[in-house]
């Protein structure tokens, strides 16, 4: 009878001591938001940009978010080891230090603006993802194949430096005025970049009709651009949560 009671007393002891353990342990730490940088093309410049750039702002807080858009840019004007690009119809940059816009005004161009190399821009901001809307000013281009795979080569190499650990392409939306070359630069596009980095095939999502999405064939209007900006945004939303969920998975396994 006294072996049992001794028994049950240091059991109780045993279970008295892992409880209090627990009750004192201090709760993980959540792994911080990612830190997302995104460039862009005119398409981003107003409009698309600007819903996107806001959303991720609100989501992640405007600490963890650099947007650059350079009108008239492709992929390899954004290139360490090209020349500088000068943009000169209309330029965004907003990060958690710097707000600039440049675009037309009364009918006056905007003065020139060079465009950031990327590798500069992931030093800088350590970003965790990248997304990127590039593509469109391809279009118009008679570029090779293999000329647009090698710049999307040293481009995707470039844009996975540092921190990176993701990079999402959003493809080009509908255009009425390259309605024939839109595959092909999907094509390339989708051939180049690293598994498990998603394209966005933006087509899904639009279809330019000229005089009401816009005026010239390629350029979304504010409403339109908004418009096409949602159901991208809520692609970008899947992503993200699966990437937070994985650091969360990570960081409590620590």
């Amino acid at each position: 009878m006294i072996r049992r009671v001794s028994f049950s007393l240091g059991l109780l002891i045993v279970i008295g001591s892992f409880v209090l353990a627990n009750k004192f342990q201090k709760p993980s730490v959540p792994p911080p938001p990612p830190k997302v940088l995104m460039i862009g093309d005119s398409l981003s410049v107003s409009g698309f940009g600007d819903a996107v750039r806001e959303h991720l702002e609100h989501r992640l807080g405007r600490q963890n978010v650099a947007f650059f858009a350079s009108c008239g840019s492709s992929p390899d004007s954004w290139l360490r080891n090209e020349p500088v690009f000068y943009t000169r119809c209309g330029y965004r940059e907003k990060t958690p230090t710097s707000d600039v816009y440049r675009d037309y005004h009364n009918g006056r161009r905007p003065p020139a603006v060079a465009t950031p190399k990327i590798e500069t821009l992931i030093e800088r901001y350590k970003p965790t993802i990248v997304i990127v809307q590039l593509g469109t000013n391809w279009m118009d281009q008679s570029l090779s194949d293999d000329h647009i795979r090698a710049v999307l080569g040293q481009f995707v190499s470039a844009a996975h430096r540092g921190s990176t650990r993701k990079m999402i392409w959003i493809g080009p939306p509908d255009s009425s005025r390259f309605s024939k070359v839109q595959n092909r630069i999907y094509r390339l596009i989708q051939q180049s970049v690293r598994r498990g980095d998603p394209v966005i095939d933006s087509r899904r999502f639009t279809r330019y009709v000229l005089g009401k999405t816009g005026g010239d064939g390629i350029h979304y209007n504010r409403e339109s651009g908004e418009a096409w900006a949602r159901p991208v945004i809520a692609s970008i939303d899947k992503i993200l949560a699966a990437e937070i969920a994985a650091r969360r998975n990570v960081a409590s396994s620590r």
